[in-house]
């Protein structure tokens, strides 16, 4: 192990690690990653067998902003990303029993009975009420009933948060876990005006993007590029600091222990992790960080006959909300996303339970888990038959949830950034958890540490 003095080490080699150590190490910083895991990826992770392709993480990303199509062009991967089939555009819900399609428009929401008509009324009232107080914190329940009727948040508000955090939309914080949607009323006055003048600008949506043989493609391809300078199979166990360095403490995966010194380290690994390491450097961050709070996700990977199943699946999938009493959180029809993800006259699905709201669910045996949801996809879809392929595979901690008093973890990472000069808080902890979020804010991240270091 060299004892040269390193610029950067990014602790963590998720999304969000590779993208600073890459974005860095393009830039001429002398960098290393070090992952606990054996490859590269954290939940990112991406299942073949017998034909069939499962994510058994993140299992899109929403190509919506500059930084992802500017890691894919570092990767040499703009090319080689492909887009979801045209049918993606179409989603559903449970209701009632049974699927029912989310509007894609005004016209599709006024003319189509997925809503009642006492909640297409209710629309109309919308951009006459008044916004929430400023210094007000709201849930996303309490601001979606407020302006838009429990309806809304039944059937599209909190399906689309159980989507996202698998969490509870009477616990989440609106400005930290659905932020784009709290500045539409901060900045519009009413939801239905703000999407009226986005449309008008035609803002872009982004489309929904993964690889030909995965999504795994992308942390593997970074974690090449890294070469030496990416260490798998390696522990940080602390960080201590003198007057002008950090000395990094870490358990290589021969068992041998190693000191790296550096002038800056980049966290980006689950909150108990930085906890842990981050406890011997001043400031109150390492202590409040360990309460955030994570919900557990099993992922359910299905493969059938095409033939065993009646629904014929043209959509990106359905998500089942919390009033129908379903055991998935929803279900993706992974075979109708992208090509390749099933073998010739078979279909592949990817079903979702537990979260926060039912967490026990997600830490069933697997066995209970796979029956439980098959009985909710056999109705729902109607499957008949067995799977011909099936595995189970458990987030303990898989998604953190950004709820009231989230701010907190922020101002707290702020200030330990400030009394720790070098030290900088990346990951999904703070700014958003998807994998288009960790890609943004990483890259953002690594600019930061690149002016640190020319001072």
């Amino acid at each position: 192990m060299t004892a040269e003095t390193l610029d950067c080490v990014v602790v963590g080699g998720g999304i969000s690690g590779l993208t600073a150590a890459t974005l860095l190490g393009r830039n001429g910083v002398n960098v290393i990653c070090i992952e606990a895991n054996p490859s590269p990826g954290g939940s990112i992770v991406t299942w073949k067998k017998d034909n069939f392709l499962f994510e058994l993480g993140p299992n899109t990303v929403l190509d919506n902003c500059p930084e992802i199509d500017g890691l894919l062009s570092a990767a040499g991967l703009l090319d080689k990303k492909i887009n979801a089939m045209p049918c993606s555009g179409n989603r559903y819900i449970v209701k009632k029993g049974k699927l029912a399609a989310l509007p894609r428009g005004p016209l599709s929401f006024l003319f189509g009975g997925t809503f009642s008509m006492g909640s297409k009324l209710r629309l109309l009232r919308e951009p006459f009420i008044p916004p929430c107080p400023a210094e007000a914190e709201e849930t996303v329940a309490a601001f979606t009933i407020r302006r838009l009727g429990k309806e809304f948040l039944d059937y599209a508000v909190a399906p689309f948060v159980s989507g996202v955090y698998a969490g509870d939309p009477y616990k989440l914080s609106l400005p930290h876990a659905v932020p784009k949607i709290a500045a539409l009323e901060k900045r519009y006055g009413s939801l239905v005006k703000g999407a009226a003048a986005k449309r008008r600008g035609g803002a872009p949506q982004g489309s929904i993007i993964s690889f030909s043989k995965g999504f795994e493609v992308l942390p593997e391809t970074l974690g090449s590029l890294l070469g030496d300078s990416f260490l798998p199979s390696s522990r940080v166990t602390g960080i201590s600091a003198d007057a002008e360095h950090y000395s990094i403490r870490v358990r290589l995966r021969d068992g041998c222990d190693a000191f790296l010194r550096t002038r800056s380290a980049v966290m980006a690994i689950p909150a108990e992790e930085a906890s842990a390491i981050l406890s011997e450097l001043p400031g109150n961050f390492p202590d409040g960080i360990s309460s955030l709070p994570y919900a557990p996700v099993a992922v359910i990977s299905l493969g059938f006959r095409k033939q065993d199943v009646r629904n014929p699946l043209k959509g990106f999938g359905f998500l089942a909300p919390e009033v129908e009493n379903r055991f998935v959180l929803g279900c993706l029809f992974s075979s109708s996303l992208f090509p390749s993800r099933a073998p010739a006259g078979h279909v592949a699905l990817t079903a979702f339970a537990g979260g926060a709201v039912h967490p026990e669910r997600a830490l069933m045996p697997e066995e209970k888990i796979l029956d439980e949801t098959l009985t909710d996809i056999s109705t729902l879809l109607g499957v008949e038959g067995a799977p011909v392929i099936s595995r189970v595979t458990t987030w303990e901690k898989a998604i953190p949830q950004y709820m009231l008093g989230h701010n907190s973890y922020k101002l707290s990472a702020k200030r330990f950034e400030e009394e720790n000069h070098g030290i900088f808080i990346s990951g999904n902890l703070l700014y958003g958890v998807s994998v288009g979020n960790c890609i943004q804010n990483a890259t953002a991240l690594a600019g930061r540490v690149m002016n640190f270091l020319k001072r």
